[in-house]
Formats: C-alpha cells, sequence, structure tokens
C-alpha cells in the first residue's frame, strides 16, 4: 500500500511538472491551474484510498463492524434499528431478540445507533453495514425526532471537524443538508448562516481528503464497539412525572425530511428490505413527543409508526428510569422493551411466525 502512495506521488510531481507554466503569467491563469492541480491531486488520492479501502475510521465504524461480526455469526433475519443517543440508551438488541424468539419468531435485533447522528449519517452507515456484511436487514426501523427533523446539520452543534463531521459530507449528504438549510432547518437566520459555513467547510474537507488516510487504516479494521450503552446511574436530576405532561403543540414537520424519509423509503425497499418502520424512543419533552405523534399520525400514517404515547408506557416511566431527560437508564430501557415488544407483535411488520 505504501509503494502504491509513493507512485501516485510520484504521478502528481510529473503532471505538475508537465503542467507547469512559464514565469510569468496572468494571476487568473495561475490560480486556475493550481485548482486544476488540486482537484487532479485529490482526486487521485481519494481513488487509490477508495482502492485500498482507507476512509476516516470513527466509533460509527466500529458499532457498524460489531454489528456485522453480529450479522455474519447469526444466519437469522434481521431487524436493524437506527438511530442517536435516544436509541443507543433505549435499544437493547439481546432483550429484544430473546422476547421475539420467545414469541416464535427468528429474528435477530441489532441497534445502529450512535449519539449526535443524524438521518444522513445514520443512512451512510446502515449502507456500510449492509456492504461489509453481505446481508440485507428484513425490517429497518428509523428513528425520528424533531431535534434532527429540524436542524439538518445537527453535528455542527455538537462535534465540528471531528472525523464523523467530516465524513458525512461527501456530495450527497452536503446537497441533502444543504436542501434542509435552504427551507430554514437550522436554528434562526445567524444559525442558518453558521451551518452553511460549515457545511462549506466541512464538504472541502472531505473533498480534499483531510484526515482521510493520516492513519492509513481501513473502517473495518477500527476495532469493535456495541451500540447498545447501558446506564445504570442518571447523570442529571431530572422529574420524572414530567414524563406524563402531554402536549398537542403542533411543529411544521420541514419538506426535506419528508422527501428524503419518501426517498429513503424507497430506496431500501428496492435494496431489498422487507419492512421500513419508524419509532421515537421515550424522551420527558411533552413538545418533542407531541412531534414524534404529529409524524406518525400525518406523514407516516401509512407505515408501521411508533409514537411513546401509550398512557400505560407513561405512567410506569415515572419513576427512577431517567439517564437525564432524553435517555433512560437500562430500568427504563427494560420498560420500554417489553412495550416496544407488543407493539411489534401487534403490528404488520412481522412475519408469520416460523
Amino acid at each position: 500500500m505504501q509503494l502504491s502512495f509513493f507512485l501516485v506521488a510520484a504521478l502528481a510531481l510529473s503532471a505538475a511538472h508537465l503542467l507547469r507554466l512559464p514565469n510569468r503569467g496572468k494571476v487568473w491563469v495561475a490560480s486556475v491551474a493550481f485548482l486544476v492541480g488540486l482537484l487532479m491531486t485529490s482526486g487521485l488520492i481519494r481513488g487509490l484510498a477508495d482502492l485500498n479501502n482507507l476512509g476516516r475510521s470513527t466509533a460509527f465504524d466500529r458499532i457498524v463492524n460489531a454489528a456485522v461480526a453480529e450479522a455474519k455469526q447469526d444466519p437469522a433475519p434481521l431487524i436493524v434499528f437506527t438511530g442517536a443517543s435516544y436509541s443507543r440508551n433505549a435499544i437493547d438488541p439481546e432483550r429484544l431478540t430473546l422476547a421475539l424468539r420467545e414469541a416464535g419468531y427468528p429474528h435477530r435485533v441489532i441497534n445502529l445507533s450512535i449519539e449526535a447522528a443524524s438521518v444522513l449519517e445514520r443512512h451512510q452507515h446502515l449502507e456500510q453495514f449492509m456492504r461489509l456484511s453481505g446481508r440485507v436487514p428484513d425490517v429497518v426501523f428509523i428513528e425520528t425526532s424533531q431535534a434532527f427533523d429540524t436542524r439538518v446539520a445537527f453535528m455542527f452543534g455538537n462535534a465540528k471537524f471531528t472525523a464523523r463531521a467530516i465524513e458525512q459530507y461527501d456530495l450527497r449528504t452536503s446537497l441533502h443538508t444543504l436542501s434542509g438549510l435552504r427551507e430554514g432547518a437550522c436554528q434562526g437566520v445567524t444559525g442558518c448562516a453558521k451551518d452553511l459555513v460549515f457545511l462549506g467547510l466541512h464538504t472541502g474537507l472531505n473533498l480534499f481528503n483531510v484526515g482521510r488516510i493520516g492513519r492509513g487504516e481501513a473502517a473495518e479494521e477500527a476495532g469493535l464497539e456495541t451500540a447498545w450503552d447501558p446506564q445504570y446511574v442518571p447523570r442529571a436530576e431530572v422529574d420524572p412525572a414530567e414524563i406524563e405532561r402531554l402536549s398537542v403543540a403542533t411543529v411544521p414537520i420541514p419538506n426535506w425530511i419528508q422527501t428524503y424519509r419518501q426517498n429513503l423509503h424507497r430506496a431500501l425497499q428496492a435494496q431489498g428490505v422487507r419492512e421500513v418502520a419508524y419509532y421515537q424512543p421515550p424522551i420527558l419533552s411533552a413538545e418533542m413527543r407531541a412531534y414524534a405523534t404529529q409524524v406518525c399520525a400525518t406523514e407516516l400514517a401509512e407505515h408501521v409508526c411508533f409514537a411513546p404515547t401509550d398512557p400505560g408506557l407513561l405512567a410506569q416511566l415515572n419513576g427512577p428510569v431517567w439517564f437525564d431527560a432524553d435517555h433512560l437508564l437500562d430500568a427504563g430501557a427494560a420498560i420500554y422493551s417489553r412495550w416496544l415488544i407488543m407493539r411489534l407483535l401487534e403490528s404488520d411488520v412481522m412475519a408469520a411466525p416460523t
């Protein structure tokens, strides 16, 4: 692999020598020549990195690797949950798998979630999981969330200029993000302007391979990390009774996310996914729960969509089961798992028991 990079470096130097300009020339000509050379070199590096399967290895890659290893060990049909930290602390795949098998279903549940992961980043890594495992999930559950729907560049509020942030802003993701920003899926005029600047910077860093081959590591060699992250001790004091507060407030569902979800739904089914469904893990915010209910009742009314609004579930979560206002402790995840299994078995998602 190192020899390949030396060959590319030699090719780039040769090209620079052949394309060099006269000692004197117009500034714009020199600028264009420099830009052309930069793009050619970046393209060569990207092509060679792709050939050697090199990228910016991240925690999400480690989560994918662990999921791939699990999928290869168990030939059972797969149910994959893709989400952010809400799901990382709420979806226990072993609990759900055991409950399904006790009910007569052979499926294995896989959690493919990580903090601050937008639906765009999750899609990238779901595709990575399918490519590396050679498996197409029987069912894919996509987490819905007001926080991500109304701020398309959510990552910029959490981890700017990290490997994960740079990695995800390829051309496809950047165009979808730009579409969301144009529709105002950001935090006010100032927030939109900042997100637009950060988008340009991150897209440029991605385009020019910044940090891509620094460690010389393929994503599948980055190690393993499980997505399920149980918590047992609260990190913030909350009022669990807040879970029983209801809200009827309505927030417009951004057009960009509706279009994106429709396209993603069709794309997954075209790849062989039998069922695409949606869900929102429990959170204390009544407004965010109301938004999830609105999404399920309107945009996703024709699909299976589980919003955390069942009074029975809410009553059980009125207690010491919260890690913080947005995430469950393991005790809360156990309650949610039992509820989720009942919803699964009542829905049309599952195929006939074997």
